[in-house]
């Protein structure tokens, strides 16, 4: 049992040659599907276990503060537990200072940092998704009021189960709405693949509506698709109103305002 959880971990494991050393590719998956990996850097006197130094890019673009607060604190706890250090010229998590010997032990924590601090990426997407709904729903009930039915995780269409919108706004004698909260790609893309379903095998009249939080999240491939396809898709943060008006025009006609 002891050599087949070894190989459970070790013989998927990937080690290259690169001109600075080698490059390191571990079983542990990311959110994004890439393998976890990293580098170990021969200095000439002792050994540097590094990132490719994306990391900690992406979890800023996708809206983690690290400059002050709770988290600033918490990457701080996890940096001292773990012996990791941040180059902030090249922007990667690293450990130096290592001898040859002490590299599978500094590697093994390295891993299990990199595991770790990308729980920040997952609690921000959580608390992103969770605030842009509550303000999307109460500003869609403001403006629709009574004028409609709104629905919240709910097929527009009893065929169109698979993805259920996060909105759906039915008024007497107009086509339902579907509204999808664009934070993500994918979330896009189910509105995407909805659509195109409504189109092509049920025939029933409909509107599918991306609402983005923002341009971040998605990226500009998607956005084209979507713009080019669905039926409507407003931007959300810093014309709120505008954007929610945009999708009651979708549900009663064009010539509606905000009580």
């Amino acid at each position: 049992m002891k050599e087949e959880i070894c190989r459970a971990f070790c013989d998927d494991i990937r080690i290259r040659e690169v001109p600075a050393g080698l490059a390191v590719s571990t079983v542990f998956g990311s959110g994004d599907g890439d393998r976890i990996g990293f580098y170990v850097v021969n200095s000439g006197a002792n050994f540097r276990i590094e990132d490719d130094g994306l990391t900690l890019p992406s979890l800023e673009a996708s809206g983690v503060d690290f400059k002050s607060g709770t988290r600033a604190q918490a990457l701080e706890e996890l940096k001292s537990e773990y012996g990791v250090a941040i180059d902030l010229e090249n922007h990667e998590f690293f450990i130096d200072g290592l001898a040859e010997t002490d590299l599978p032990h500094a590697a093994l924590r390295f891993v299990a940092f990199s595991l770790r601090v990308r729980d920040f990426m997952l609690m921000t997407e959580h608390h992103i998704a969770s605030t842009f709904r509550e303000d999307a729903s109460k500003l869609i009930r403001d403006v629709i009021g009574h004028r409609a039915k709104v629905e919240e995780n709910a097929p527009i269409l009893p065929e169109l189960s698979d993805f259920p919108a996060d909105f759906v706004l039915r008024a007497p004698g107009r086509p339902p709405v579907g509204v999808y909260l664009g934070y993500s790609d994918q979330r896009v893309l189910e509105a995407l693949f909805v659509h195109m379903r409504a189109r092509h095998e049920t025939h029933e009249a409909c509107s599918i509506v991306a609402l983005l939080e923002s341009t971040k999240g998605v990226s500009a491939k998607v956005r084209q698709q979507a713009a080019n396809r669905l039926d409507a898709v407003p931007e959300f943060r810093g014309a709120e109103v505008a954007a929610i008006e945009r999708i009651a025009e979708e549900a009663f006609g064009p010539t509606v305002s905000l009580h």
